[in-house]
């Protein structure tokens, strides 16, 4: 079986906070947030949030947009170290799945940590692009976007 995508669950975030990548965990310190928090802010804020599940059933990441307005979402992934071993199939269906988001929100934008690399190269490879900084609590971040225009 392959990894797959679905509705996430409150059950998702017990799940895969234990195992959040460190990277993840560093970012979301940032903000004052252990991994629990930040996951259930996220599925609690977000009009649209699923689960990436590994062929053994287990979640490997969360992600979701939240709404700002109309045109803006505000888009966000957490994930395990595991994601990286279902690197290939997540790949071929992410960019297929931000098209989707992309549709419901026009202007999708958030911000990275800039210390992030592989972070950094995965947004651009989803069509998104760095168009500034900011600092956050003494650490950089880029801001990226990514902007339908049809």
């Amino acid at each position: 079986m392959k990894p797959y995508y679905r509705d996430a669950i409150l059950h998702d975030v017990c799940e895969l906070a234990p195992n959040l990548a460190l990277a993840d965990t560093r970012e979301v310190a940032i903000f004052g947030q252990n991994p629990e928090q930040a996951l259930t802010i996220g599925y609690i804020s977000s009009v649209y949030c699923k689960s990436i599940i590994d062929s053994y059933s287990n979640v490997v990441a969360m992600y979701g947009v939240v709404r700002v307005d109309e045109i803006v979402g505000r888009i966000w992934m957490l994930g395990s170290t595991k994601l990286q071993k279902v690197s290939r199939p997540f790949l071929r269906e992410n960019k297929v799945e931000i098209d989707r988001i992309n549709k419901i929100f026009p202007h999708l934008c958030n911000v990275i940590d800039s210390r992030n690399d592989v972070h950094i190269r995965w947004v651009k490879w989803c069509g998104f692009k760095i168009i500034g900084e900011t600092m956050i609590n003494g650490y950089k971040f880029y801001e990226f976007s990514r902007i339908r225009c049809h």
